[in-house]
């Protein structure tokens, strides 16, 4: 899915749309123009915003675009397993399109976000039994730059 979301980061601005597109129909989910600038945006801007700042810059792109369409969407979205919303302990939520076997690290210092590759996430023999539905690796620090 990585390697998936890289190439569509790289991929022409219509033949994105249009795989985002069959995306959402796969997902049974109806497709609109704000839908496809939301999930656009995630592709284009590995950040991890917060809702709040997928609004502040759609809003320039498509001035009829609200608060509550961005907040509904990601809802949607999360619930459909197509974005993952990360909960830091930070003051909002944050999002990313979904894709698995990756931690994350962030700077204690500046906020940034950062993704990081992970090839061994396998589930420990005490859980065997269990079902895991998500693996979450965080490391906290200090950036390069802040250092």
């Amino acid at each position: 899915m990585h390697k998936y979301v890289e190439s569509l980061r790289d991929e022409d601005p219509d033949k994105r749309l249009n795989k985002l597109k069959k995306i959402l129909q796969d997902k049974n989910i109806r497709i609109s123009h704000q839908r496809l600038l939301i999930l656009d945006y995630l592709i284009t801007h590995p950040i991890h915003p917060t809702a709040d700042m997928i609004f502040s810059d759609l809003v320039t792109k498509d001035p009829v675009i609200s608060q509550a369409t961005v907040y509904n969407s990601l809802n949607l979205f999360v619930k459909n397993k197509l974005v993952k919303e990360l909960d830091f302990n930070m003051n909002s939520k944050r999002y990313e399109f979904k894709r698995p076997n990756h931690g994350h690290f962030i700077c204690e210092s500046c906020g940034k976000i950062q993704d990081l590759e992970i090839s061994d996430m396998e589930k420990p023999d005490m859980l065997k039994d269990y079902t895991i539905d998500t693996t979450e690796v965080i490391y906290r620090g200090v950036c390069p730059e802040c250092k």
